[in-house]
């Protein structure tokens, strides 16, 4: 089945643009082609083939071209401009997504991995790096994170011209006309990015990156800050959950961070005392749980409260809602960053001297 020319010629320009654009090793970028020319050709594979082999023929052309850029290209440049810009507290981010939204939800991703204090972004996104790559330049959104509406445009503004100046003392030149709702131009330049290698991740949970922190810090050691950190999720626990229920966490090292669960006791008869009775359920109460089980067992029930539980909250809801008297998905424990999760740890270790 031949493809129609015109579909071929822009996919060959959607391939030349990934080829091109620097961001991913090859592997990877390769199994992207080949998934977008067999999603868009089906059934003919001869014209896959080719395109694969096209790409393939790119790659080797670009790395002979790359050993050839003995002077800093402009993508060179603004590589080293966003690097600064990170290290000033403005997150600055290549290829965020393949739109302004996708951008946005990159940059409260990475915020949220960052312990100093975040004072704004700036991003390109995937179709920028389309036209960029065809030398059209860049265009950069970004924000201030101000909280006070008041003085939110002001440092808007004040976000895009650090920006900017920083751009231009690693010899990029951009344009803007100033209005907050406009993005920062970076004018057309010819694209030479260097293919990048990415660097294997540990795995880390954003538990285990800040209980690390605190430990670089304080000079205290790990049993230390994990017993900090339970305290922590343990008393944020309790403000949200109810301080009277029976409520336990702990730090479970292979998965990397802190499960909490309750605690219920199989009685016969409540008691009177509400302080008690809210930490028992009678065998009717539990419904079909109470055929397993008799009076005097205890009953544990993990309480799913991290941003990835969303799920599993649910379920809990839904099967064991009613038995806990309580419904934990879409509620917030507390604020889930690497800053507050290490400032969390800071201010429930032990004084000093103990």
């Amino acid at each position: 089945m031949a493809t129609d020319a015109a579909l071929l010629e822009s996919l060959r320009d959607r391939v030349e643009a990934l080829v091109l654009a620097g961001y991913g090793e090859e592997g990877w970028v390769l199994a992207s082609v080949e998934e977008l020319l067999r999603d868009e050709l089906r059934e003919d594979r001869e014209a896959v083939e080719q395109l694969l082999v096209y790409s393939r023929g790119r790659f080797e052309e670009l790395r002979a071209e790359e050993a050839r850029w003995t002077e800093p290209t402009m993508n060179d440049r603004i590589d080293r401009a966003f690097e600064e810009l990170n290290r000033q507290g403005i997150i600055a981010l290549q290829n965020a997504g393949g739109s302004l939204s996708d951008g946005w939800r990159e940059v409260e991703a990475a915020e949220q991995e960052r312990f100093e204090l975040v004072r704004g972004a700036t991003f390109f996104h995937g179709q920028d790096v389309e036209r960029g790559v065809q030398g059209a330049g860049l265009m950069l959104a970004f924000d201030a994170f101000e909280d006070d509406p008041r003085l939110r445009d002001e440092a808007r503004v004040a976000i895009a011209r650090e920006i900017r100046e920083t751009l231009a003392r690693h010899g990029v030149p951009t344009e803007w006309n100033g209005r907050v709702k406009t993005r920062i131009q970076i004018l057309p330049f010819e694209w030479c990015k260097r293919r990048e290698v990415s660097r294997p991740k540990d795995g880390s949970t954003l538990e285990q990156r800040a209980l690390r922190r605190v430990v670089q810090e304080k000079g205290v050691s790990w049993e230390v800050a994990v017993a900090a950190l339970e305290r922590f999720i343990l008393e944020a626990a309790r403000k949200e959950y109810g301080a009277g229920r029976q409520l336990m966490a702990q730090y479970d090292p292979e998965r990397g961070f802190v499960t909490v669960h309750q605690a219920l006791q199989v009685v016969e008869q409540l008691s009177e005392d509400p302080s008690e009775s809210e930490n028992q359920r009678t065998q009717a109460q539990l419904g079909l749980l109470g055929t397993d089980v008799e009076p005097g067992d205890e009953l544990l029930f993990q309480l799913f409260y991290r941003p990835d539980d969303v799920y599993e909250a649910r379920a809990q809801d839904m099967q064991y809602g009613e038995i806990l008297r309580l419904t934990t998905s879409g509620r917030k424990l507390l604020p889930w960053t690497a800053r507050d999760l290490r400032d969390g740890i800071l201010g429930h270790l032990p004084p000093e001297g103990d």
